[in-house]
Order: structure tokens, then C-alpha cells, then sequence
């Protein structure tokens, strides 16, 4: 394939241009307040389901807290992922052409790790533990490992921008986590573009060198649409809605009773589906799945 180095200048160049002072960048408030949404009414995990309609406003606000707590604390740890695999591999030979720009990447990635981590702490006063779920990928080769590690990326970098596009351009949202979710789709939108280069390079250097490229598709499709269940999955956290008070309100025993009838509930369906249809259709054009249909995952 053509690997498009005219992007990768413009994704450098664009990096430069708008870089930032991320301590300077936000003014942090000592508190914020409780009667303001964190993230918009359509994000929350219960949407589409009646059992929204349950919830009041004062519900519905603190389910907004933890819902974006959860949110930050998921790119908290999927950035010290992220940065322990490209600080080990940065200098590696297939990386030469890139690494330039990995570091601008490490870079801002780091302080979105901070600023996120910094609102979790100061406003609710704890980062969520990092869940693990089955359907991690398990490489087969290097190449492979590669590949599902900006394959991954890919993926979680997609998904969380949906919520921040929105939060970030959303009237009514507390201030500094309206500032802090636009600033982070505005950098995304590079690494996004960045990992749309990697994935097929690393797909094609991964089947030359497989000794049963056929194996290696199944694979690959397999791991791939995995990913896709595991990142709709840590949408839906037990903490969450304990935190928020709203499980027993709502009839359910604990919030892994919530959970999980949430997470299966057939209404929720439709909403992976709008969050995951970009990323699916781009990995269905680079041939990495044939046949995703992400409302059965």
C-alpha cells in the first residue's frame, strides 16, 4: 500500500501550529456545581431505555458525574497503555519514517492524561480502577501485536471523541469540562488521522510476513471485532451507578445488576451503534472485518 507521508507532515505541522500550554490552558475552578450536567442527558448510559424517564433531574445530573468520571478515567489508563508501547517501540526500524511525530504524540497525549486525571481528582475525588474484561488481543506474532495495539488505539480514540465532540460543543455543560473535552476532540482529531495511516500499513506488513495470511485474516477479523465488544462494554461501569445512587432508585439489587441490564437491554442497541459506526465502516473498507454488525455484539 501507499503510506501517506504528505499526512504525516500536515499532522506534524498542524501540532506545531496548535500547541499549547496545557497548564495554562484551563482555568480549574476550586469546585463546580452540583446543579450542571457533566456531559448531555443523551450520553448517559440509561438513554433509550425507560428507565431514563425514571430518573429526575437531581438523578440524572449526579449519573452525568460519574458517567464522565468514568469517561476521563477510561483515557487515563488507555493513554499509560498507549505511551508504555510507544516509548518501547519509537525507535524501533519500522517506526524511523514516524518517529518524529510519535514523539509530538506522546507528547500531547501525556497532558491529556493529566488534565483528565487532574478533573477526576479535583472534582470527584478519585480515578476509577481499569476494568478488564475477556476479549483483550492475544498477538500470535510482533506484527500482529503491533497492529492490535494501533488497532485498539484506533478504536478507543473514535469512541471517546463521539462523547467529547458532543460535550464539548454542548450549551449548559460546566465550563472547564466543556474546555476540557473540546481541547481533546481538537487533538484526536490528528492522532485519529494518524492511526487511519498505521492500521493498514500494519495490516499489510503483518500478512507479507504471515506464514497463512488466510489464518492471519481470521485472526485479525476475530481480534478486531472483539475490540469492538470490549470498548462497548466499558461503557457500562457498576461504579458508575453506584456512585450516582440511581440503582436502587431504579429497582435493580447493586450497580452489576444495573449493568448488565443495561448493557444487554435492546433499546441500547441502536446507541453502539451510532457511536461505533464510523470506526466499524473504516475497518470494514481496510478489509480488517467483513461482516460487523455491531448491534450484535
Amino acid at each position: 500500500m501507499t503510506f501517506d507521508y504528505s499526512r504525516i507532515d500536515r499532522l506534524k505541522t498542524l501540532s506545531k501550529g496548535r500547541s499549547h500550554d496545557p497548564y495554562e490552558r484551563f482555568e480549574w475552578p476550586a469546585h463546580i456545581p452540583d446543579d450542571q450536567p457533566w456531559c448531555s442527558n443523551d450520553l448517559l448510559t440509561t438513554y433509550g431505555t425507560p428507565l431514563q424517564e425514571q430518573l429526575d433531574a437531581a438523578q440524572q445530573i449526579r449519573l452525568s458525574k460519574w458517567e464522565a468520571v468514568n469517561f476521563f478515567s477510561l483515557n487515563v489508563h488507555g493513554i499509560k497503555g498507549v505511551l508504555g508501547f510507544v516509548s518501547r517501540c519509537i525507535y524501533e526500524e519500522r517506526y524511523a519514517d514516524v518517529s518524529e511525530y510519535l514523539h509530538i504524540f506522546m507528547g500531547e497525549e501525556n497532558f491529556h492524561m493529566w488534565y483528565f486525571a487532574k478533573a477526576c481528582l479535583d472534582y470527584a475525588g478519585k480515578i476509577y480502577p481499569s476494568i478488564q474484561l475477556q476479549g483483550d488481543a492475544q498477538a500470535s506474532t510482533p506484527e500482529l501485536d503491533d497492529l492490535y495495539m494501533f488497532a485498539s488505539t484506533l478504536i478507543f480514540e473514535e469512541f471517546v471523541d463521539y462523547y467529547n465532540h458532543k460535550v464539548g460543543t454542548t450549551d449548559g455543560i460546566t465550563e472547564i469540562l466543556k474546555q476540557i473535552n473540546y481541547q481533546h476532540h481538537v487533538d484526536e482529531s490528528r492522532h485519529v488521522s494518524f492511526g487511519r495511516e498505521m492500521v493498514p500499513r500494519l495490516y499489510q506488513l503483518a500478512l507479507e510476513r504471515s506464514g497463512d495470511p488466510d489464518a492471519t485474516r481470521a485472526e485479525v477479523a476475530r481480534t478486531v471485532t472483539n475490540m469492538f465488544r470490549y470498548f462497548i462494554s466499558l461503557m457500562y461501569n457498576p461504579a458508575v451507578y453506584d456512585d450516582a445512587k440511581v440503582y436502587e432508585p431504579l429497582g435493580f439489587r447493586n450497580g452489576n445488576a444495573m449493568r448488565n441490564a443495561l448493557r444487554s437491554h435492546p433499546a441500547r442497541k441502536a446507541v453502539h451503534e451510532q457511536w461505533f459506526k464510523r470506526s466499524a465502516a473504516y475497518f470494514t473498507k481496510q478489509g480488517l472485518v467483513t461482516d460487523l454488525n455491531l448491534a450484535a455484539l
